[in-house]
């Protein structure tokens, strides 16, 4: 991602997918709302989730501003 506010700099955590969740509110729940783009971005792109499947959710690290 970027053109963002922030920069992935690891993993924070190991999701393992349950039944009905999306990866929006998987991310909202774990990022914040509007984040899903440093998850999809994370997990080599992935738009869709099924029950089951494993994610990672990236830590992020707010980028410095240019001057």
């Amino acid at each position: 991602v970027r053109t963002g506010a922030y920069t992935i700099i690891g993993t924070a955590a190991t999701v393992k997918v349950r039944g009905g969740q999306t990866l929006k509110s998987i991310s909202r729940s774990y990022l914040g709302e509007g984040m899903e783009c440093y998850v999809e971005a994370f997990n080599g792109g992935i738009k869709e989730v099924t029950a089951g499947q494993t994610i990672k959710i990236p830590q992020l690290q707010l980028k410095k501003k240019k001057k």
